[in-house]
Order: C-alpha cells, then sequence, then structure tokens
C-alpha cells in the first residue's frame, strides 16, 4: 500500500484513474435564520428599521436552482451538489497565483428577477468551518462569518431597483486555505 504526502497547505494529491477508495463528506444540518433575524441583519446594513416580507420571491436551492419568472444560479466547479441534503457544496476560493485572475473554488451566478420596482434584502443562508461567505452584487461586497458548522449563518445585501440584474456567493477560509462552505438556500424578499 503506498502513502500520499499531503503538502503543508493545499489538497492531497489525487491518483490518476478511478478513485480506488470511496469517500464520503456528510452534510451538516443548516437552520435558516428567522425572519426575525433577517429583518435585524437587514436594518444593520441600512441603518435603519426594515422588514421583510412574509414570503420570498425568490428562493434557489440545489433542489430548485432555477425559477423561471424570479431567475437561477448556476455553480463554477461546486464542491458537490448534493440533492438529498439540498445543500450546494462550496469549495473555498484560494489565491493559487499573483494576480487576482489566478484562483480555484467554487462561484455561484445567480440571477434575480424582480417582479416590480422596490428594494429588495438578498439573503444566503450558509454555514462551514471559519467560513466567511461573500455576496457580491450591484450594492459591492457584504459578507458574514460561521465558525463552526454548526453555526447558522446569513450573508444579506440590500437592492434598490427594477429589472434583471446579476450577483455572486463565494467563500473563503482564513489564510487563504482550502476549506468547504455549505449553501442551503439564496432568497430575496420584498422590503415593506
Amino acid at each position: 500500500m503506498s502513502t500520499v504526502s499531503t503538502p503543508a497547505r493545499g489538497r492531497r494529491a489525487r491518483p490518476a484513474g478511478p478513485p480506488t477508495i470511496r469517500h464520503r463528506e456528510d452534510a451538516p444540518a443548516v437552520q435558516r435564520l428567522s425572519t426575525a433575524a433577517l429583518a435585524e441583519k437587514a436594518s444593520g446594513v441600512a441603518k435603519k428599521p426594515l422588514a421583510p416580507g412574509p414570503t420570498a420571491v425568490l428562493e434557489l436551492t440545489a433542489r430548485k436552482p432555477y425559477d423561471a419568472a424570479r431567475g437561477n444560479v448556476d455553480v463554477y466547479m461546486p464542491g458537490r451538489w448534493d440533492t438529498t441534503s439540498n445543500l450546494i457544496f462550496m469549495d473555498s476560493i484560494v489565491q493559487v497565483g499573483s494576480s487576482p485572475g489566478e484562483w480555484e473554488g467554487s462561484v455561484a451566478y445567480v440571477e434575480f428577477k424582480p417582479p416590480a420596482a422596490g428594494t429588495y434584502m438578498i439573503v444566503g443562508h450558509f454555514t462551514g468551518y471559519q467560513t466567511t461567505m461573500h455576496l457580491n452584487g450591484p450594492w459591492g461586497e457584504n459578507t458574514a462569518y460561521t465558525a463552526e458548522t454548526t453555526d447558522s449563518g446569513a450573508v444579506v445585501a440590500l437592492w434598490t431597483g427594477s429589472g434583471q440584474f446579476e450577483f455572486t456567493m463565494l467563500c473563503k477560509s482564513p489564510n487563504n486555505e482550502y476549506g468547504l462552505g455549505y449553501v442551503e438556500s439564496i432568497q430575496a424578499f420584498e422590503l415593506t
């Protein structure tokens, strides 16, 4: 039996050919933040009291990544697309070269078609071990952090306007190290 040496930082080298042993990564149980907690996060971003509508106008998950009327999510190199647990596993972004375009990892590309002009709260429900989730869009960049996979996280952004727009979600681990984040859902709520 041969062993594979592991570099100080990075992934284990994979042998050529089909896998010789089965690898299983158990999915964590991700709980969404309550409507009250989301309202608190949105109010913190806006620096004034805000309340989301009672139901999301868009909800995307591993089991439902496409809504013809409202939008979709595509993921570049997902770590795993798991419909059993209804999670999208996201490899952390790792800078592998000196230029900003030299990276590895997973990125979610999301398109949202609002039903009407207004102000919307965009929410990415996630978890991960020492994971910072980034939500990038016309509002700039917003982040949220979970220390353990038992923590429930939500990254929140606010957008005002009309017409279709796009945004991205990606996760990073400390010190440019490899890690894994788990996206439970991406939602958009109209704010009242």
